[in-house]
């Protein structure tokens, strides 16, 4: 008998198998070609998604790219020996880098584009090599009656980027001929039946547009010069990288930029999100020695840019060790885990958890060393360690950062971390006993880390959607799950002792604190309108007294009176010691009903102590010109006078501070002598327990809870008073420092309430700038298609300047909006001057306005976006409008003095308390305003390093109203 020998066939199918029929989703897919530009020594990686018909992606990186020899013995061999590849691996390395663990174990990653689009363009860089390329058409592996042998991809190289888009049509040609071959062609027998018959097969399906059809009309690729200039090595900033170029890409990526895609639809809503969820926090922000390796995910749409995954944006170690509750450590190859704790804010030093029994030993079964933290913290933020404002934050971060996240050799193995990927089964066990066990997947931040080289049994699933479920994998979750059980009954959980002992302390202590703070505003503010209600009138007082004693002096100098100027000098003294006692106290935050009569008092004693400088300077002229005393007398008597009023100032507050210490101690003495006897109080009756029958242990045991309770009292009602005396001690001014702290609290309730209304306003203008350019094109494109007779008369003209005067004024919002790109450009000062003077014509005429700009103005140069600076001048000017309407004068200028550009108006000014929060969001004293313009405005310079501010005693004043200085950084004028 013969045996005969024969081989195995491969179809072309099984390129199919192997790359879009292993992949779970797009982010995987995309996860994949990322760890494949890290393999390739890369620096950064991105993936980009350009809007279209169709919708193309990319994915650059600056890796060591390939030649064409790298494509034909490499690239296009599928299944290569990475695993066992050292010597190319060493020989990869760049010069003076450390090597990289190979992500890649199976040879088939590159594979994944196949998921991503039906056409990829490759296009590779290697250092002294010429460009690269290979074009694939995945739906070639599709037919299941072609030999993987019979597919010829193109393959081309070249010289120049100028070059590339000139290759397309070649490299199509190639990938067509797949399909429908030349008569001339060694193939053309085989694949002419090979698609006949699959043609016939999906036809049977009903199918309306077969593989080949598809193949044929979809192959023509219509790439521009935007779809490439993001990659480092066309743009010319690094020599090498690689360059995925996604023709139609998949819809999961076309949704992310598509406008037509309805906001609301929930389908498109988790495509987005979860794009978003699974590729943020790509290499891992725990690790504080990886190797730094940036990714982002940017969306094209027209010209503009937005980046919706960065690597900066994730939770990271610094933050995770703020985090209140947190274990932070590892397990050994015995399953032991060594860590640091944190309970309730306090580090609780190293812990040690031995598991019930250790993992398996064997090589095949063997797990190896493997790092773990998870931190979290308290979901009621009146029982949190953290601020309210933290704890408002860190809540917020959950929703983008939360989870517990699996990442091998720094880079993230998918899904783990996504909500719907909870690894441990913490939520699981959270719904049998929420306090107990304690975690909260969603409101937890943490990872799990390892290495192939330790762990080599922690493999990927073939459709790198998670690892394979192995005596490993679960060994690694048995030893988890043990441990998060463990110590969350023993130092987190209602279980704990330690929140038995410390939470109700950490209440009481933030309840006291926020009741003593809100008792103490009240206090502050209850004074202040104190204060200014029985000092209103003295101050008025005190300005009249002021100047009757200035016209006293004058008429006594020119009646040559010494004993009339002495006389004055007294009661000017007096008037001093009146104007420290009517010295405005700490402003509260919150003026409300108080800020007109707050306002008017400030201004009287400003009044007040002008009017007395002014007051003692003439004092001392005519002390000089009357010379009734030898000179060295007068000023030994002025410095005797001085004296003994600032002495009688200084005993009189050493008397009240003794009357206030004094009531104090004694307040404190009666309190201790009350405490002193408490215990005995509440402890004696205890003993009579015994009596009726109580065991000892128990009385003892209760004798020391009281204890343990008025101890806690004790701490909590003396150690703040020793606290604040610590203070006082240290010159600290707790009145000012509490009124900062009350200040910035109010300040930051105002901006989360300022934001909410913000994020609402910036929605809103993002859908009109989405919009604006599509419908505009719209409208003038049927405009223009209506009759010619139509198009002369006088309606259309108005109908179509109304339509274009509507575009610009939504157009001065592009700079509010939250995505794009736009390009830098030469703005003179005579465009900026004939663009407002044109935007206000109307409202400048209607309103009797002169706006000038001088020609030094119009003579500056600015490089920078035309949107961005124009808004800035629009916002100023049309601030200017609404002030100048209080005055006859009204005029607007924009000028440059120096260096100094200065927008200015001759309205009523800017009151000076109010400078300080000119520029703040929401900040407004117009009827009806907004408060946003100057904040953008200030945002908008701060962009391009220009800066904005009003005019202070150095700067030039080109008006007597509001004078707005700008600076241009690389302004050029003349």
């Amino acid at each position: 008998m013969t045996v005969q020998r024969t081989t195995f066939q491969t179809r072309a199918r099984t390129i199919d198998h192997l790359g879009r029929g292993q992949i779970a989703d797009c982010p995987t897919a995309v996860s994949e070609l990322w760890k494949n530009a890290y393999d390739a020594y890369a620096d950064s990686v991105s993936l980009h998604v350009f809007d279209g018909s169709p919708a193309v992606g990319a994915i650059y990186d600056d890796g060591l790219g390939m030649s064409r020899a790298d494509f034909l013995e490499r690239w296009l061999v599928v299944g290569t020996d990475s695993k066992i590849r050292v010597r190319d691996d060493q020989a990869d390395v760049p010069k003076g880098r450390a090597p990289r663990p190979r992500q890649g174990e199976k040879g088939i990653g590159r594979l994944s584009a196949a998921f991503l689009a039906p056409v990829t363009l490759i296009l590779s860089k290697r250092a002294d090599s010429d460009f690269a390329a290979v074009m694939v058409d995945w739906r070639l592996f599709e037919n299941p009656y072609l030999a993987l042998e019979d597919i010829a991809v193109a393959v081309e190289s070249f010289t120049s980027t100028c070059e590339i888009l000139g290759l397309l049509d070649s490299m199509r040609a190639t990938l067509i001929a797949n399909v429908r071959p030349d008569e001339d062609d060694p193939r053309h027998d085989r694949l002419t039946a090979a698609w006949s018959r699959f043609d016939e097969y999906e036809r049977a399906l009903g199918l309306s547009e077969t593989t080949s059809e598809r193949i044929r009309a979809g192959a023509r690729v219509q790439l521009e010069e935007r779809h490439l200039r993001d990659w480092p090595a066309f743009a010319g900033t690094r020599e090498t990288g690689t360059a995925i170029l996604l023709l139609d890409v998949h819809r999961e990526l076309s949704v992310q930029v598509d406008t037509s895609a309805a906001d609301d639809d929930a389908e498109v809503e988790v495509v987005r999100l979860d794009l978003v969820k699974t590729l943020t926090g790509f290499t891992d922000p725990f690790e504080e020695d990886r190797e730094p390796f940036d990714y982002e995910v940017v969306l094209h749409q027209g010209e503009q840019r937005r980046a919706i995954v960065k690597a900066a944006d994730v939770f990271g170690i610094d933050e995770f060790r703020t985090l209140e509750h947190s274990i932070d450590g590892g397990f050994d190859e015995l399953g032991v885990f060594r860590g640091k704790l944190r309970v309730l804010g306090k580090d609780r030093g190293e812990i040690t958890h031995v598991p019930t029994r250790p993992p398996p030993r064997g090589s095949r079964e063997r797990l190896g060393p493997v790092k773990f933290c998870i931190g979290t913290f308290e979901q009621d933020a009146d029982a949190s360690t953290h601020p309210k404002a933290v704890h408002a934050a860190l809540s917020a971060k959950t929703d983008q950062y939360g989870g517990v996240y699996v990442y091998r050799d720094n880079l993230r193995i998918m899904p783990y971390g996504n909500p719907e990927s909870d690894l441990y089964a913490i939520e699981e066990r959270r719904s049998r006993h929420a306090g107990r066990y304690f975690w909260a997947h969603r409101r937890s931040f943490g990872r799990t880390a390892f290495t192939r080289e330790q762990n080599p049994n922690l493999r990927d699933k073939a459709g790198r959607e998670g690892l394979v479920d192995n005596r490993a994998f679960r060994e690694l979750r048995i030893l988890v799950e043990d441990l998060l059980v463990s110590v969350g009954k023993r130092y987190f959980g209602t279980d704990s002792d330690i929140r038995k002992g410390e939470l109700e302390d950490i209440k009481a202590r933030n309840k006291s604190a926020a009741e003593a703070a809100q008792k103490a505003t009240r206090a502050r503010a209850s004074t202040f309108r104190k204060f200014l209600k029985s000092n209103a009138e003295p101050v008025r007082q005190a300005v009249e007294a002021a100047g009757a004693l200035r016209q006293r002096l004058a008429e006594a100098l020119a009646e040559q009176d010494p004993g009339e100027v002495a006389l004055v000098s007294e009661e000017l003294d007096a008037l001093r010691d009146e104007r420290d006692r009517l010295r405005v106290p700490q402003v509260p935050s919150k003026l409300g009903d108080q800020e007109v009569a707050y306002r008017r008092y400030r201004d009287d004693y400003r009044a007040l102590g002008a009017a007395i400088d002014a007051a003692g300077n003439e004092m001392s002229a005519a002390i000089e010109v009357m010379r009734v005393e030898p000179p060295d007398a007068v000023a030994t008597r002025r410095l005797q006078s001085n004296q003994s009023r600032l002495s009688a100032r200084v005993d009189r507050f050493r008397k009240i501070i003794d009357a206030q210490i004094s009531e104090l101690r004694e307040k404190w003495r009666a309190q201790a002598e009350s405490d002193f006897k408490q215990y005995y109080l509440l402890a004696s009756p205890q003993l009579q327990d015994l009596e009726r029958g109580i065991r000892l242990g128990t009385v003892l045991n209760g004798l020391d809870a009281t204890a343990a309770q008025l101890e806690e009292d004790f701490v909590g009602r003396y150690e703040p008073f020793l606290r604040a005396l610590e203070q006082l001690r240290n010159d600290i001014d707790l009145e000012g420092a509490l009124a900062v702290t009350e200040d910035e609290r109010a300040q930051l309730d105002r901006r989360v309430n300022d934001f909410n209304v913000l994020a609402q306003m910036g929605i809103a203008i993002e859908i009109i700038g989405h919009e604006l350019d599509t419908m505009d094109a719209e409208v003038r494109r049927n405009l223009h298609r209506l009759p010619a007779d139509v198009q002369k008369s006088d309606a259309y003209r108005l109908a179509f300047e109304a339509h274009s005067a509507i575009t610009d004024r939504l157009r001065f919002l592009a700079p509010l909006r939250l995505a794009g790109y736009r390009s830098r450009e030469t703005i003179t000062g005579e465009s900026i001057a004939d663009f407002v003077q044109d935007f206000f014509r109307r409202r400048l005429k209607d309103e009797r306005v002169e706006f000038t700009a001088t020609p030094a103005f119009r003579s500056i140069r600015v490089i920078d976006l035309r949107s961005r600076l124009l808004p800035v001048f629009i916002n100023l000017v049309n601030n200017a409008l609404y002030w100048v309407r209080f005055v006859d004068d009204r005029r607007i200028t924009l000028d440059l003095v120096g260096e100094l550009v200065v927008v200015a108006d001759s309205g009523p000014g800017v009151d000076p308390d109010d400078i300080p929060n000119l520029f703040d969001l929401f900040f407004t004293r117009r009827t009806n305003g907004r408060g946003v313009g100057l904040h953008l405005c200030k945002l908008n310079l701060a962009v391009s390093h220009h800066d904005i501010r009003y005019a202070g005693p150095e700067d030039p004043k080109v008006l007597p109203g509001a004078n707005f200085i700008i600076e241009f950084r690389g302004m050029t004028h003349g």
